[in-house]
């Protein structure tokens, strides 16, 4: 039984208080999980999974001053926007494979935050596919918006002589538009201009 011990010194007849040991209890080795009132005790035990939640290309643009070009490779999209506003939305064709570019000539398009540095006129350029018919006039369209992509060359916005092919994971790396939406395109943004592409 626990209690208080008084102990009363002869000395000083002063009364000092010393108090008894105190049994503490050991930890529980399995204790009850804890459940969230806002929890159904019968969700308690199911396995939680986190998703990651991608922001909205409105968010992303919500704070750019001016224009701004968001692509979702898995979508298939460009959207426009131009001092956070949307503006414009184009279908698109992007690498051959998913995922980020990780080395030269992996047919991935890169990720991430770029800059177009020039805009060229591709009319006159051919590209050769290897597929036995030679180089292919107008292949790139009829202009070709040259993005800054650090550690890669040659990645860039451009057009293309097979429409048929949007919508789809075909190119070595680059991003393809119809020709209409290009010349479109062509006329909104300019050098300096943030691009943004991701998965």
């Amino acid at each position: 039984m626990c209690g208080i011990v008084f102990l009363v010194t002869r000395e000083s007849r002063r009364r000092t208080v010393i108090p008894a040991p105190v049994a503490v209890p050991a930890p529980d080795p399995d204790p009850p999980p804890v459940i969230s009132e806002d929890i159904s005790p019968a969700l308690a035990d199911e396995e939680v999974e986190f998703v990651e939640v991608r922001p909205r290309r409105s968010d992303i643009a919500r704070d750019v001053p001016g224009t701004l070009v968001v692509i979702d490779k898995s979508a298939y999209t460009m959207e426009v926007f131009n001092d956070g506003e949307p503006i414009r939305e184009y279908h698109i064709a992007v690498g051959k494979n998913l995922g980020d570019k990780q080395r030269v000539g992996d047919m991935r398009t890169p990720e991430g935050e770029f800059p177009v540095v020039q805009i060229q006129n591709s009319s006159s350029w051919t590209y050769d596919f290897g597929d036995g018919n030679g180089p292919t006039r107008g292949a790139y369209g009829p202009y070709f918006i040259r993005l800054g992509t650090p550690g890669w060359t040659g990645i860039g916005i451009h057009g293309t002589h097979a429409p048929d092919s949007i919508g789809t994971n075909i190119t070595e790396g680059c991003i393809r538009l119809e020709n209409e939406d290009l010349a479109e395109l062509r006329n909104i943004v300019k050098i300096g201009d943030k691009v943004v592409i991701r998965d």
